[in-house]
């Protein structure tokens, strides 16, 4: 396995960028993921994307090949938004397009409203925009205590995807992924999203912004979608019926042409409030 170039805060990334060498202009798009993943959940949006704009994934703190802090770190969405902002500075001077999905998208909106002149849109999947509606995380500390992480894994396949959702490939692999989810990671950083609340500051995002949102999350009931639409200016919501938790991989494809249309949309400043029903 060859080494990923890592940001000076031990970020492992990569970029993918197959566009003909006469099409150099377009945004980059900067994707975070959330919870037990890598940047490779991904990778079922890059066959849509990557032709047309350069795509930069990296691998949240903690996870995949990024600096996993000690045990005893202490997890703010300051230092996660800090993460995101420095892989926008390795990705392009310029706004980028952020996507980030589950605790990624939270991030993506706090980065939105912290630092509006980085972002040209914000797009998030299956996320939370207050702590206090997401169910089932606050058990994780001892879910991992009685079952370990195999066992918490398990669990979460099921919350993530619906029966039939993945092929057998898909879904080894994901699992074998999910299964290196460090524990104190996994809990603190499900703790720390659990108490967030970044409300008072979505009024502060200008860019355009589109939700995706499964309507069968265990985790964020599809209301909550509607709710965060209704605090920001320029917001686009497409629900997806059927989808679990893990949408961004189990619809990739779907996902990323959905984004695909939003961005030629944003650059062309024709985005409003639409809600699109799949």
């Amino acid at each position: 396995m060859q080494p990923l170039p890592r940001t000076a805060r031990g970020l492992a990334y990569s970029v993918t960028d197959l566009r003909p060498p006469w099409a150099k202009s377009a945004r980059t798009i900067v994707f975070m993921h959330g919870i037990g993943t890598n940047r490779d959940i991904w990778a079922g949006w890059l066959p849509v994307l990557a032709a047309r704009r350069p795509c930069l994934r990296f691998d949240t703190r903690g996870y995949g090949r990024s600096v996993v802090p000690p045990i005893d770190h202490t997890w703010t969405m300051e230092e996660l938004v800090a993460d995101l902002i420095e892989v926008c500075g390795v990705a392009d001077a310029s706004p980028v397009h952020l996507v980030g999905e589950s605790l990624g998208g939270t991030v993506v909106l706090a980065a939105a409203a912290r630092h509006p002149d980085r972002v040209a849109s914000a797009t998030v999947s299956n996320t939370a925009f207050r702590g206090a509606g997401i169910q089932h995380v606050k058990t994780w500390r001892d879910d991992f205590r009685r079952r370990g992480v195999r066992g918490w894994s398990r669990d979460m396949m099921e919350k993530r995807f619906a029966p039939g959702a993945l092929d057998v490939a898909q879904h080894s692999w994901f699992e074998a992924e999910q299964d290196k989810s460090p524990e104190h990671v996994t809990v603190g950083l499900g703790e720390m999203l659990a108490a967030a609340d970044p409300t008072p500051e979505l009024s502060r995002i200008k860019c355009p912004v589109l939700i995706l949102m499964p309507d069968r999350s265990p985790f964020v009931p599809a209301r909550m979608a509607v709710e965060l639409a209704e605090h920001l200016p320029q917001a686009e919501l497409a629900v997806f019926p059927g989808a679990r938790h893990g949408l961004p991989f189990s619809h990739a494809a779907d996902c990323a042409q959905r984004l695909a249309q939003f961005l030629d949309r944003a650059e062309r400043g024709e985005t409003g409030r639409a809600a699109l029903q799949r």
